[in-house]
C-alpha cells in the first residue's frame, strides 16, 4: 500500500475536522505560536476573532475576509495549509479527528491496517522541501508516513491553523462567500469564509458492487475499510474480492492466518515486483517520464517486465487485457508466490451468491466463510450540495483543482494518481496559494474549459471509463504544474526560522537580508550584538561563540525569539595572515577558535531544534579550504578542519539533518583588512566576486529540494575545487607559479611575515 489509497486509489485527503487555530497566515517572528488574531471557542461555539478586518467572526457579524478555510486534516489537509501560511495568508482547517494525518491514521473512521506500506518508494513519495529520513525503507510503513506528516506539519507551524474535533456539517455559498455551519467540541456555531480548500479525502465511504451479485450469502462480510489485522479471521475461509493494493495486502497476510485465502480478480491486473533492476519498481518509470510518451514508456516497461519476472512456476492471477500503464498497477512481491504455491487461491469474478457457497464466472464453485470486499470507496463531499457539486468523481475541474469559473472553492486531492497523491497534493496546493495570494490568474472559463475537456479526453483516451475525470499520469502533471507555477514568486523561505552567526559582519547582513525578504524568520548571533547592524527587523544577539556559556544562553534565547530553529548558517569567521612556517601564535589560536571550534559549538548546541525540525546546518568555508595559500594557514587549515566536521557532523545526522558546506572565494570585506595591512594582500591571487553571488549561491542551497554537500559559489570556484580535489599536485604548481610571480614583482618586499619564503624564492633563483 502507498501514499495511493487502500484499495488502489489515490488518497491525500484527510477527515472534515478541525483544532484550535489562529486567522493569521504569517507568524510574528516573536514566536511560533504567536499570530496576526487568535480565534478562540466561547461558549455555545461561537468564534470570536482579535482582527475583524482579516479574521473569522461568529454568526452575524462580519466575514472573515481573505480567509480560506482547509476542510480536511490529511495529507491534502496539510500541503493545502501549509501553502498558504507560506503565502502569508490567513488559514482556517477543520479536521474531524484529534489529529492530523487523514488515512494514516490507525482509527476506526479511516482506511488503514496494521500492515499498510506505501507502494510508492520515498523519492516518489516525499513532499519537495522535507525529505524522508535516509535510514527509512524503500516503500515505509503506515506508521512511518503518519510520523512524516505529522512531523511535515511541525515542521511548517500547520497545526496551529486546525481545530480538532470539528465537522464541517454544511458549507453554503453567499454573497460574502462561504457560511459554515461547523460542529465543535463546544456544539454547533457558524462561520463566514472567503475561500473554501476541499481536501476531505475519498476514503470514507466503501463502494460495494453495484448492481449487487445475485443470491444470498449466510457467511459473515466486511469490507476493506473495516479490516485491521488478520486475527479476527484466523481458521476461516475467507474470499478476498478485488485486485488493488488492499486487497493483495490483506490476501497476503490471511495465507498465514485464515484456513484458506480466496482471491477473486474480475479482470486481469499488472502486480508488479517491488525492485527492477536492483531499484525500486516506480523509478524506472518516473526516469521514463522525463524522456518518453507514454505510449513508447508503456512498451519499454512491458518489455522490462518480462525479462525481469521470476515467479515461480504454477498458477497465477488472470493477464491484464490492457497496459500497464493503462490500469492501476499493484505491487506485491508476495501475492504472485502465494498464488503460485497454492496458498492463495486464484478465482474470477464472482457470479452469484448461494448460502455459504460462491459461485465464480467460470463455473467453480466455492464455500467460505468470509467475505471482505476490496472494492474501493465513493468520493463524496457531504458538506456540499449537490448545486455546488453533483458528484466528485465526474467533476470537471481546471487542473484538478478549479471548478470552470469559480475561484471561491477549490479541491486539492480528488484525483487518482499514477504515483504518489503527496507531490500532486503539493504542486495543486502551491496553485491554490498563489491563485489566492493574487501572484497567479487563473485562465478565463472558455480558456479553462477547453484545457480540462482536453485532459479529459486524454484520460478516456488512455484508461477508458474508469474515473477519467480523476486520472492523472503523476510525471506529466507535475511538469505541467510547474510550468503553470514557474512564474509565480517563490516562497520557499517563507515562515523558515533561521538563525544565522557573524549577522553583524558583510555576509550575515546580507544573508540576513535576504532571507527576512522571502519571509523568513531571522535572528543572528554576533559578539557586537544588535548595535553592528543597521536592520532593526532582525535582532542580534550578543554572543561569544569561543565561549560555551554564552553559546548556550544565546541559543536559548534566539529559540524562544524564534519558536524554534530550522536552519543554522554558520557565517561567523576570522581571518588574518598566519604562516604555515612559524609557531602558531595568539592569531592562528583564535582564528582556529572561532573558525572550527565556535561553528562546533554553536553547531552542538542548536542540532537539537534541527533534529525535530528535520532542518538544515550550513557551514561557510572557503575555496581556501580545497585550494590552500601560503601566509595564511591558520584560515585555511580552519576551514579544511570546519568543512571535515561538517562531513563527519553528515555521517552522524544526516538522517534527520541536512548539512552543506559552501566555498566562497574572495569577497571584499573586512576581513581582509589584517592581511592588507600586513603587506600579505590576496587582491592579486584570488578574483574577488560580488557579496549577492554569494548569497545567491547560499539561498540556492537552502532553498533546494535536498541539501546539497558542498556548494561552490562561481563557476571558476566549481573549477578549482575540481583541481583541489582531484588534481593536487597540479593545483600545487598553480599555487607556486603564481607566488613565484608575485615575489618576483616584489609584492611581499614590505612583508616581514613573507620574509622567509622571499628569502628562499630568491636563493632558488640565484
Amino acid at each position: 500500500m502507498g501514499a495511493s489509497e487502500p484499495g488502489g486509489e489515490a488518497a491525500a485527503g484527510g477527515d472534515s475536522v478541525a483544532s484550535p487555530v489562529t486567522a493569521a497566515g504569517r507568524e510574528s517572528p516573536a514566536g511560533r505560536g504567536a499570530t496576526e488574531a487568535a480565534v478562540g471557542t466561547p461558549d455555545r461555539g461561537a468564534t470570536a476573532v482579535a482582527d475583524a478586518g482579516r479574521g473569522m467572526t461568529a454568526t452575524g457579524g462580519t466575514p472573515g475576509r481573505g480567509v480560506t478555510a482547509v476542510v480536511g486534516g490529511g495529507a491534502a489537509g496539510i500541503a493545502a495549509a501549509k501553502a498558504l501560511v507560506e503565502a502569508g495568508l490567513p488559514v482556517l482547517g477543520v479536521e474531524r479527528a484529534a489529529s492530523l494525518g487523514g488515512l494514516w491514521r490507525l482509527d476506526a473512521d479511516t482506511a488503514s491496517y496494521e500492515g499498510l506500506r506505501l507502494n510508492t518508494s520515498k523519492p516518489r513519495t516525499e513532499f519537495s522541501d522535507f525529505p524522508m529520513p535516509a535510514d527509512w525503507p524503500d516503500y515505509p510503513t503506515r506508521a512511518q508516513l503518519l510520523e512524516y506528516l505529522r512531523s511535515y506539519a511541525d515542521r511548517f507551524g500547520v497545526g496551529e491553523h486546525f481545530r480538532f474535533g470539528t465537522t464541517l456539517e454544511s458549507a453554503r455559498r453567499t454573497e460574502d462567500g462561504w457560511e459554515l455551519e461547523l460542529t465543535g467540541p463546544e456544539g454547533p456555531y457558524r462561520e463566514t469564509v472567503e475561500h473554501l480548500v476541499v481536501a476531505n479525502g475519498h476514503n470514507h465511504e466503501p463502494r460495494l458492487p453495484e448492481p449487487p451479485y445475485p443470491g444470498t450469502f449466510t457467511g459473515t462480510e466486511s469490507h476493506a475499510h473495516d479490516y485491521v489485522t488478520p486475527a479476527g479471521l484466523a481458521g476461516k475461509r475467507v474470499l478476498v474480492v478485488g485486485t488493488g493494493n488492499s486487497a493483495m495486502d490483506i490476501a497476503a497476510e490471511l495465507a498465514g492466518h485464515a484456513s484458506a485465502v480466496l482471491l477473486s480478480a474480475r479482470r486481469g491486473v499488472w502486480v508488479l515486483p517491488k525492485r527492477l533492476l536492483g531499484r525500486p519498481s516506480d523509478q524506472l518509470n518516473g526516469a521514463l517520464a522525463a524522456l518518453l510518451p507514454w505510449r513508447v514508456r508503456q512498451v519499454v516497461s512491458q518489455a522490462v517486465l518480462r525479462v525481469a519476472d521470476r515467479r515461480p512456476a504454477g498458477p497465477r492471477l488472470p493477464a491484464p487485457r490492457e497496459g500497464v500503464l493503462q490500469d492501476h498497477p499493484t505491487l506485491s512481491d508476495s501475492v504472485p508466490r502465494l498464488v503460485a504455491e497454492g496458498r492463495v487461491l486464484a478465482r474470477q469474478g464472482v457470479a452469484r451468491l448461494d448460502g455459504p457457497r460462491v459461485h465464480f464466472a467460470d463455473g467453480q464453485v466455492d464455500e467460505v466463510d468470509h467475505i471482505v470486499w476490496c472494492t474501493g470507496y465513493r468520493a463524496v463531499t457531504p458538506f456540499l450540495d449537490t448545486a455546488t457539486m453533483p458528484d466528485p468523481a465526474s467533476a470537471l475541474l481546471y487542473r484538478h483543482v478549479f471548478p470552470i469559473g469559480d475561484d471561491t472553492i477549490s479541491y486539492v486531492g480528488l484525483m487518482q494518481s499514477t504515483g504518489s497523491a503527496l507531490p500532486v497534493v503539493e504542486a495543486q496546493s502551491r496553485l491554490v496559494a498563489a491563485v489566492r495570494a493574487g501572484t497567479h490568474r487563473l485562465p478565463d472559463p472558455g480558456t479553462a474549459r477547453r484545457v480540462a475537456s482536453a485532459e479529459l479526453d486524454a484520460a478516456r483516451d488512455r484508461w477508458g471509463r474508469r474515473r477519467p475525470h480523476m486520472r492523472i499520469d503523476v510525471d506529466q502533471y507535475l511538469r505541467v504544474m510547474d510550468r503553470e507555477l514557474r512564474a509565480a514568486p517563490s516562497r520557499a523561505l517563507a515562515g523558515r526560522r533561521i538563525l544565522v552567526t557573524g549577522a553583524a559582519g558583510t555576509f550575515g547582513r546580507a544573508m540576513s537580508a535576504r532571507f527576512a525578504a522571502q519571509g523568513a524568520h531571522v535572528a543572528g548571533l554576533d559578539i557586537v550584538g544588535t548595535a553592528g547592524i543597521g536592520d532593526p527587523e532582525i535582532p542580534i544577539i550578543a554572543c561569544d561563540i569561543t565561549s560555551q556559556e554564552s553559546v548556550d544562553a544565546a541559543v536559548a534565547e534566539a529559540a524562544a525569539l524564534l519558536g524554534g530553529i530550522d536552519l543554522l548558517v554558520n557565517n561567523a569567521g576570522r581571518g588574518g595572515p598566519a604562516p604555515a612556517e612559524l609557531a602558531p601564535g595568539e592569531e592562528a589560536e583564535a582564528q582556529l577558535r572561532l573558525n572550527l571550534l565556535g561553528a562546533w559549538r554553536v553547531t552542538a548546541t542548536v542540532l537539537p531544534h534541527l533534529v525535530r525540525a528535520r532542518g538544515q546546518v550550513v557551514f561557510i568555508a572557503s575555496r581556501m579550504a580545497v585550494l590552500p595559500l601560503p601566509l595564511a594557514a591558520a584560515y585555511g587549515v580552519s576551514k579544511r578542519a570546519l568543512a571535515a566536521y561538517a562531513d563527519a557532523l553528515r555521517l552522524e545526522v544526516g538522517t534527520h539533518v541536512g548539512v552543506t558546506t559552501v566555498y566562497p572565494s574572495m569577497v571584499r570585506s573586512p576581513i581582509h583588512d589584517s592581511t592588507r595591512q600586513a603587506g600579505l594582500s590576496l587582491d592579486a591571487v584570488s578574483r574577488p566576486e560580488p557579496v549577492e553571488g554569494v548569497v545567491d549561491a547560499i539561498v540556492r542551497a537552502v532553498t533546494a529540494r535536498r541539501a546539497p554537500r558542498d556548494v561552490a559559489t562561481t563557476v571558476r570556484g566549481r573549477v578549482e575545487m575540481m583541481v583541489g580535489r582531484h588534481a593536487p599536485s597540479l593545483a600545487d604548481r598553480l599555487v607556486r607559479r603564481t607566488v613565484a610571480a608575485r615575489v618576483a614583482a616584489g609584492d611581499f618586499a614590505n612583508a616581514p611575515l613573507a620574509a622567509g619564503m622571499v628569502s628562499r624564492h630568491r636563493s632558488r633563483g640565484r
